[in-house]
């Protein structure tokens, strides 16, 4: 809106915007960003009413960013009110705030400190769950949704036959009759279940039938159903230390009292752990390839895990989540084929041998337990979506499933090699890599001494993805416990990709 002078009262110039931040690495565009600054500065009463802002050719040298940028954001600062340009004077902070705005100080001077009884403050709307979900938020990776070397947990998307894929979407499409656009079973389509079972017992080892197949839209899903309908709030899971930080949040999220598993060269140190605390109601284990320290559970500990669930009536939650990926061997059959007396509950994931936007995942459900679950997947969350389901079946009844499989195995494997020269080449004194020759990751202790938090945030800096190992520990393991390391997901980067960043990585690292 334009305005003449004597309409509005005048007071200083704005002429530093050091409120303003702005960054280049975020996926929100940097005119939103810019606007959100200004906004909210004018909201919380930094930038008064009737200041005049800087004009954008100022703006543009403060800030480092395009005229575009600067004048997409005022621009859209002025169509919703908050800011007024008067000809020949400038551009000004509004005399008066949006109405849908009842909340707003104009009062630079005013003390709006927040308090927990304050109106629209979080904690005043969550329940005791939606606390504990509180307490969990700094714990989301700030690089979800990017691709950058070494993001762990990524697959060759750069394989994936789009094109077979788009041709059975098409043809699934071209197909359909109205039923098929209805609610599916809340289990799952059946075909897909008895591929996915058919599949498991021939390649995993399984002992499942399709009738114990639930197929839900993530591991974290399948997590939160056990969570939820095998342990009580107050009840103990073990879970692997350091382990999958994200499934030991769910159970902790849900009221479970989550207790360390040690993790040593031969994997979970099941009977420590079970002697400790023998009366727990789960263990969650990673037992053909632990997460995120790579090593294989063996045989003698697997079947100590699984007398320790037979003789007390507890549970194991099996997650075999990149088991397919082995390269200097078969990949070693699941621990849930062993267990005659039906205490494991296997998961499995369609993320890393498909892709993960499909958001597809599976769990094995003890035959008496499954009407439970699937009247909870009924009741409490949205089905998968059933085309999904149909374009997977048809994946998988065709070869194509097989044939893809057997190419990332050379993929990776081809990776994986090329990762490991290229650490020997540029950073052997920095890096010892841990882990046996499976997956899509490999951890490397860091040599030099540097805290891995600290070098996780220097290769971010330069656009270079590695979870700190750190990270992976349960709070309040002693620093004497912990492996000081990086967690590398290789998987994602071509190998060109792969020698550049740890070339870069490398001299980062050893500074």
């Amino acid at each position: 809106m334009f305005l003449k002078g004597p309409l509005l009262k005048r007071k200083k110039t704005i002429t530093e915007l050091g409120f303003v931040r702005l960054d280049g690495r975020k996926r929100t565009p940097l005119f939103e960003q810019l606007y959100d600054s200004i906004r909210s500065a004018i909201l919380e009463g930094n930038l008064a009413a009737s200041s005049r802002l800087p004009s954008s050719r100022d703006m543009v040298q403060q800030l480092g960013v395009s005229r575009t940028t600067v004048v997409s954001a005022i621009d859209r600062l002025i169509a919703e009110g908050y800011l007024q340009t008067v000809l020949g004077s400038g551009t000004f902070v509004s005399a008066e705030i949006p109405d849908d705005c009842p909340f707003v100080n104009t009062d630079p001077v005013a003390d709006h400190l927040p308090n927990e009884q304050t109106v629209g403050s979080a904690k005043s709307y969550l329940s005791r769950e939606g606390a504990r979900h509180e307490r969990q938020v700094s714990r989301v990776p700030g690089y979800l949704g990017s691709l950058k070397p070494f993001r762990p947990g990524v697959p060759a998307l750069d394989k994936f036959p789009i094109n077979v894929w788009a041709q059975i979407v098409r043809r699934t499409w071209k197909s359909i009759a109205g039923k098929d656009l209805s609610y599916g079973e809340p289990a799952g389509y059946f075909p897909l279940r008895e591929a996915i079972a058919e599949y498991l017992r021939a390649h995993r080892g399984v002992r499942c039938t399709s009738d114990q197949v639930m197929i839900v839209s993530g591991t974290q899903q399948a997590v939160d159903m056990v969570s939820r309908l095998c342990v009580d709030p107050g009840d103990t899971v073990l879970f692997e230390n350091p382990g999958y930080a994200c499934a030991r949040d769910v159970f902790a999220t849900n009221g479970a009292k989550v207790v360390p598993m040690s993790i040593d060269n031969h994997g979970a140190m099941v009977n420590k752990a079970t002697t400790k605390f023998p009366n727990s109601r789960l263990a969650y284990v990673t037992p053909s390839h632990q997460y995120p320290l790579g090593v294989t559970l063996p045989i003698e500990r697997r079947m100590e895990l699984i007398r320790w669930a037979g003789r007390t009536g507890g549970l194991i939650l099996e997650d075999d989540y990149d088991s397919e990926y082995r390269y200097a061997q078969k990949p070693i059959p699941a621990m849930q084929g062993l267990d005659s007396a039906c205490r494991t509950l296997y998961v499995g994931s369609f993320s890393k041998v498909i892709f993960p936007a499909l958001s597809l995942a599976y769990v094995i459900v003890p035959e008496q337990m499954f009407p439970v679950f699937e009247n909870a997947i009924y009741l409490n969350s949205r089905p998968v979506s059933l085309v999904d389901q149909y374009v997977l079946t048809d994946f998988i009844r065709e070869g194509h499933f097989g044939r893809h499989l057997r190419r990332m195995r050379k993929t990776h494997a081809i990776r994986r090699e090329t990762f490991v020269t290229e650490v020997a080449r540029h950073a052997s004194d920095t890096l010892e890599i841990l882990g046996s020759e499976a997956g899509l990751h490999c951890s490397a202790i860091l040599r030099n001494g540097l805290s891995d938090e600290v070098a996780a945030q220097k290769l971010e800096e330069a656009r270079i993805i590695a979870r700190p190992l750190s990270s992976y520990y349960m709070d309040g393991t002693p620093k004497s416990d912990r492996v000081n390391g990086l967690v590398f997901g290789f998987a994602c980067a071509t190998p060109r990709q792969i020698a550049t960043c740890m070339k870069k990585a490398a001299s980062i690292l050893n500074l």
